[in-house]
């Protein structure tokens, strides 16, 4: 039972919003990177970071504040969602496109 909650309270904790790609359909690489925080330096921060991950330089573009409802909406009351667009990117990325 113990480990029940342990696994309930790590899938609501460690869900803390959007981290997706929103790809160019016209040449298939990535055109947007959208990441959350919950503040808006950790978001900036946030974003940065999946951009190092994904190979690519990202241009902030938009910063909201998104709000939440429903029963756990405490947890996610501070969601902050950063949209990137991608400025370049490196030559690591399209080599593992062109690889898969």
């Amino acid at each position: 039972m113990k480990r029940l909650w342990i696994s309930v309270a790590v899938v609501l904790l460690g869900g803390c919003g959007p981290h997706y790609t929103i790809p160019n359909f016209e040449s298939d690489e990535i055109e947007k990177v959208v990441s959350s925080g919950r503040s808006p330096q950790a978001c900036i921060e946030n974003l940065k970071e999946d951009a190092t991950n994904l190979n690519v330089k990202v241009r902030l573009t938009d910063m909201h504040h998104e709000p939440a409802s429903g029963p756990v909406a405490w947890i996610y009351s501070n969601a902050y969602v950063c949209t990137g667009k991608v400025v370049k990117a490196t030559a690591s990325s399209s080599e593992e496109k062109k690889a898969l």
